[in-house]
């Protein structure tokens, strides 16, 4: 059984539809599906509109007496309730303790990294963790993996079907000698309108992870204090420093001496941004981002549908080894739609028979990176671009 938690919620009920459309290879009668949340009401209207009406049940990750029952008969545990600094780490615990699989949709830093710390009761219990499984990390973490193999870092052509097997490069433990100076993810994300749950995540994101990866050790970093220019196919772009986990989930299967992320920006954010962001993250740590949390859903609220379904995006990654970059860029469409993708085709892994990864795990570990890869350019629309340069 895979267990949906915050299934009623704008990315839960999309993750929702994409698992009750899954097929998983092995399972000829398909895996059941739970949904969890905190309204019996909404979980009801789910229910009926899914295939199969599924079962449900009531659960709150603000609650920790409620979680015990979502890992009864659970392969799987996909938690969609945010944001997760607040209330992921609960539900993290039961499912190592419980041996229970588990994926989540966040990006905030800082929790991603307290996640680290279930590895060992996770190994025991023979759970895979797998935190950061959405959009954002789960396609840059499986490319940088593609880029970092071995015949790629030895300069070989790149192609979307020739080189190493990633898993060559993945399954090496941290702590050896870096293979490679430097990695590079830059998000360009556009079009309008965000999730609630979305814009909370992103109060707490950067109110809690300070979080950078130099000379091959994490430190201290204030998010946006650094803006610098991209070379993107639509064009050169401005782009910030933004705290994103492939920060942690790197460093963790790549040996690299440092990581870092980016966001695209409007051209005036070189201006603003690296005096006002890292502002606004020290006072979200006080009465400031309570307030802000507060007000997010009564400003703009968010449409119920459609929100980004049709805005492209790019993802630009590129790993410097010397004077070589090899660099992969991911153009699509539908952000959120997407996320639900993933995590269903992640949920569908796990709940293989046979699957025996545990721990916490990057994506890329979790996953076979080159097929997730290849999945999503053959089922999702995603293009993908090799190439290299000097740096």
């Amino acid at each position: 059984m895979i267990t949906i938690l915050g299934a009623t919620g704008y990315t839960g009920r999309l993750v929702a539809h994409a698992l009750a459309r899954l097929d998983i290879v092995g399972q000829p009668q398909g895996v059941p599906l739970r949904l969890a949340g905190r309204s019996p009401d909404k979980l009801a209207h789910l229910a009926e509109s899914l295939p199969g009406a599924p079962d449900w049940l009531v659960a709150d990750a603000a609650r920790p007496a409620t979680l015990p029952p979502l890992f009864q008969d659970s392969q799987v545990l996909v938690n969609c309730a945010g944001p997760f600094t607040d209330l992921g780490e609960a539900v993290v615990a039961q499912a190592a303790l419980h041996g229970v699989h588990y994926l989540d949709t966040t990006n905030e830093l800082g929790y991603v990294y307290q996640v680290q710390s279930y590895d060992t009761l996770a190994r025991q219990s023979g759970a895979a963790i797998v935190p950061a499984c959405g959009f954002e990390v789960a396609l840059a973490d499986c490319a940088i993996a593609t880029l970092a193999a071995p015949a790629l870092v030895a300069g070989d052509p790149p192609s979307s079907s020739a080189g190493a097997d990633a898993r060559e490069i993945v399954s090496q433990p941290t702590g050896k000698e870096p293979v490679l100076d430097e990695v590079r993810v830059v998000y360009d994300i556009r079009g309008r309108g965000s999730s609630i749950g979305s814009r909370r995540s992103a109060v707490r994101a950067l109110a809690t992870s300070w979080l950078g990866y130099q000379d091959g050790l994490w430190c201290r970093a204030l998010p946006g204090r650094h803006v610098r220019r991209v070379q993107l196919p639509a064009g050169p772009r401005w782009a910030i420093s933004f705290p994103s986990s492939e920060i942690v989930t790197v460093p963790h299967h790549v040996p690299v001496r440092q990581v870092t992320t980016w966001l695209a920006a409007s051209w005036h954010a070189r201006h603003w941004a690296p005096a006002l962001l890292p502002l606004f993250a020290w006072l979200a740590r006080g009465p400031v981002g309570a307030l802000v949390e507060a007000a997010i859903s009564r400003v703009a609220p968010p449409p119920e549908t459609g929100m980004r379904s049709q805005a492209p995006f790019t993802i630009l990654v590129e790993v410097r080894r010397g004077d070589v970059i090899q660099n992969l860029t991911l153009t699509g469409r539908g952000v959120y739609d997407l996320t639900a993708e993933i995590v269903a085709y992640a949920a569908g892994q796990l709940a293989r028979p046979g699957y025996d990864r545990t721990g916490v795990l990057p994506p890329a570990v979790a996953l076979d990176p080159r097929a997730l890869l290849e999945h999503a350019a053959s089922e999702w629309g995603i293009t993908l671009r090799r190439g290299m340069r000097d740096a």
